[in-house]
């Protein structure tokens, strides 16, 4: 049984603790910055699921229910393909896009009924 971080807070020490966690956080289309969950972007233990365009404030930078998505659907299919291949794993998906990202709302009107889907997947624990 795997033992959840404290307070669903994921830290270095946790991952290098859990080599079987992957951490999925939102991520940007440009795959940089390190604010927020992004701060684990380089650690092997981590995936991106893009939630923005860019890692900026402009309204530009974030995504609308109307443009997201065929986005999400790839992001969805890519992560699917990881839960599927890698049955050995845990990943622990934090709240993507319920953050910075969600100046238009895409968290309620699109990430949430569409992640239900993932419910049948026993190796993926939502924070």
């Amino acid at each position: 049984m795997i033992e959840l971080p404290k307070n669903g807070i994921v830290t270095h020490q946790y991952l290098a603790d859990n080599p079987s966690i992957i951490f999925v956080f939102g991520d940007n289309t440009f795959g940089i910055g390190m604010g927020g969950a992004a701060k684990f972007r380089h650690h092997p233990q981590s995936l991106g699921f893009i939630t923005k365009r860019k890692p900026d404030y402009k309204d530009s930078s974030y995504f609308t229910p109307q443009d997201y998505p065929p986005v999400f659907e790839k992001e969805l299919e890519k992560l699917i393909t990881h839960l599927t291949n890698s049955p050995q794993k845990t990943f622990l998906l934090s709240k993507i896009g319920a953050g910075l990202a969600n100046r238009f709302g895409i968290y309620e009107s699109i990430i949430i009924p569409g992640i239900l889907c993932l419910d049948k997947f026993t190796n993926l624990i939502k924070l």
